[in-house]
């Protein structure tokens, strides 16, 4: 199954489309829509708009040669793209040195959680990026070094894929010390800190630890009681919470309410309107690919939008806002 773009995606795709022809030249559609993994009633959409953008000339408005021009006959009789003039974006897209050095860092801080297979491609990669950098960079060489990985990370990882409880002491956002002992779900890395989600059976309810704040972590010979929801060992090292990514089957349709003044702050997901409450405020449809776009959607005017539908993504809204308030009051 091809994956759906929003907008922001569809923007990327034809940023790398423009160069994969100039280098390959006439490709047919079926196979640019394989190679960019997109359905190809949408790539040929992309490459027909493509005829109607450019960079507007020195008079500030556009003339034929300020657009890209495309053989409309190669595309419409025989499905083929082919590329007869271009504009501005005329090569590969290269990283810039402070794109190249965060994603160096990136793939370190992985590493520490990565299985070692994995950890070690990520090193790999990381050392080839780091010798490009310094190569074309007329700058003073630059480098990122890896920061000693927290030896606690292997034993909450080894915790959550073996379901085994684990127990700690714990000192909160005020200074208070508890002893917790928990039931692992789940570790995430945000804002350049860890936090482990888990079952707190001393509170007996989900909360999210702060991994710098605990001590004396140890495993217990206590198996994790088994839970709706949890999500086990995939769950380790995601970005943002993800309830029931794994199983996601594709596009879905995402229902939110959201104020209609504030329709133009939503352009780039696409959204179609399918009603209103008649104060204003206007429920949307927008094709997502994934729960943790309702996030995106509430982060972009916090407290304005609610999440009706699907169940996964409000879950993943209600998520983030307990991981949030949990960095402050475990």
């Amino acid at each position: 199954m091809h994956r759906t773009l929003l907008g922001a995606d569809r923007v990327t795709l034809l940023l790398a489309l423009v160069p994969y022809l100039t280098e390959n030249g006439p490709t047919p559609v079926s196979e640019l829509a394989e190679v960019f993994d997109v359905q190809p009633a949408l790539l040929r959409r992309l490459v027909r708009f493509l005829g109607t953008a450019g960079v507007p000339g020195e008079t500030m408005s556009y003339q034929h040669e300020d657009l890209f021009d495309i053989d409309w006959d190669a595309l419409e009789l025989h499905d083929i793209v082919s590329l007869t003039r271009t504009v501005a974006v005329d090569d590969t897209p290269r990283f810039a040195p402070a794109e190249t050095a965060a994603l160096i860092a990136g793939l370190q801080a992985l590493t520490a959680v990565l299985p070692e297979d994995d950890a070690a491609l990520a090193r790999q990669t990381a050392a080839r990026l780091g010798a490009a950098l310094n190569e074309e960079s007329a700058a003073p060489a630059l480098s990122v070094t890896a920061d000693a990985a927290d030896p606690s990370l292997p034993v909450l990882i080894a915790a959550i894929e073996e379901g085994r409880a684990l127990a700690f002491d714990y000192r909160d956002a005020a200074g208070r010390t508890s002893r917790r002992t928990v039931d692992p779900v789940s570790l995430a890395q945000e804002a350049g800190s860890w936090y482990l989600r888990a079952h707190c059976r001393d509170r007996e309810a989900e909360r999210t630890f702060r991994v710098e704040q605990m001590r004396g972590i140890r495993p217990l010979e206590l198996s994790c009681a088994p839970r709706a929801g949890e999500r086990g060992a995939e769950a380790i090292a995601e970005p943002a919470p993800r309830p029931e990514a794994a199983s996601a089957p594709g596009a879905f349709e995402l229902v939110a309410v959201l104020p209609e003044r504030l329709l133009a702050r939503f352009e780039g997901f696409e959204p179609e309107a399918i009603g209103d409450d008649g104060r204003g405020r206007v429920r949307v449809r927008i094709e997502a690919w994934h729960p943790g776009t309702a996030i995106r959607l509430v982060q972009q005017a916090p407290g304005e939008v609610e999440i009706e539908a699907p169940p996964a993504a409000r879950e993943a809204v209600r998520e983030w806002a307990e991981r949030a308030l949990a960095a402050y009051d475990a």
